[in-house]
């Protein structure tokens, strides 16, 4: 098994994301200490690499609309990894919801979302945990 640490970030434009752990190293370059609530938008091109990262407020159903917004400005826009920083713990039970609303937001803007992390005091877990939803990471490649 492949083992990735935060050190091994990928370069934007060169190395594709491969894996959660990697999203997420992105993301932890652009999180403000203290820690306010936002969400970090990782946009990738067709081959996983990032081409833009880019901080919103709080994820809503309201603002994902700027974040496509956002996101579709840039020619080679493909997926989008979403990572959502809070105050509290990181699970909330309108999860589910939010994510299937961004979802269908994203691809109606013919973009795909990748992932979604949320960061909150005592860990980091993923909405599609919740769900039904498949692993969009190779089983290969990810390591958390």
């Amino acid at each position: 098994m492949l083992n990735a640490s935060l050190v091994d970030i990928p370069q934007p434009f060169i190395d594709p994301i491969g894996s959660l752990v990697e999203a997420l190293g992105i993301a932890c370059l652009s999180i403000p200490r203290p820690q306010t609530p936002h969400t970090i938008a990782i946009v990738t091109d067709s081959k996983r690499r990032c081409i833009a990262l880019m901080r919103f407020p709080t994820l809503t159903e309201t603002s994902i609309h700027a974040i496509v917004g956002h996101s579709s400005l840039l020619p080679d826009a493909h997926s989008i990894v979403l990572v959502s920083v809070r105050s509290c713990t990181p699970i909330s039970t309108s999860d589910p919801e939010l994510l299937q609303h961004c979802t269908h937001i994203v691809e109606n803007a013919g973009l795909h979302l990748l992932d979604w992390a949320v960061i909150g005091t005592g860990g980091i877990y993923c909405p599609r945990s919740l769900t039904e939803s498949a692993d969009p990471w190779s089983p290969i490649s990810s390591c958390l």
